[in-house]
């Protein structure tokens, strides 16, 4: 196989397998919240009111695409927009601009805004004293 026949077969698995990532519902949503700011998976999962393995899963999934990164800050890892070749830029303008007036989007972005970390924390923290306490 030709250097030139093997680059472009790279570069179609690696357009597919963006393509598959931003493929799903879930994946769409975290990606538009990400694009609002950083966040760590205690306010993705609060916001989307779904398991943190299953965000988990699914940041690992755009991650090893390169839609997203995640930066260690103390007790959380936060996630972020990873810096990203223009193909991807784009694709990710297009598919926000197209859900940003969604009434699904438009509440879970409220949702997400009136997030706080600390509290979230704190309310967890004692979830899990009352839980070890019986």
């Amino acid at each position: 196989m030709a250097i030139f026949e093997y680059m472009i077969e790279t570069n179609l698995k690696k357009i597919s397998r963006r393509l598959k990532a931003i493929g799903d519902p879930t994946r769409i949503k975290l990606l538009y919240l990400l694009s609002i700011r950083p966040a760590c998976v205690c306010e993705l999962t609060e916001a989307l009111g779904l398991a943190q393995p299953t965000i988990s899963r699914h940041l690992r999934q755009l991650e090893d695409v390169g839609f997203v990164t995640g930066n260690r800050e103390r007790n959380w890892t936060i996630y972020e927009l990873a810096p990203m070749e223009e193909c991807c830029r784009q694709l990710l303008e297009i598919v926000v601009s197209r859900i940003r007036n969604d009434l699904e989007i438009q509440t879970l972005k409220g949702r997400f805004l009136a997030l706080d970390r600390a509290e979230i924390l704190k309310q967890r923290t004692n979830k899990q004293r009352v839980m070890a306490s019986k």
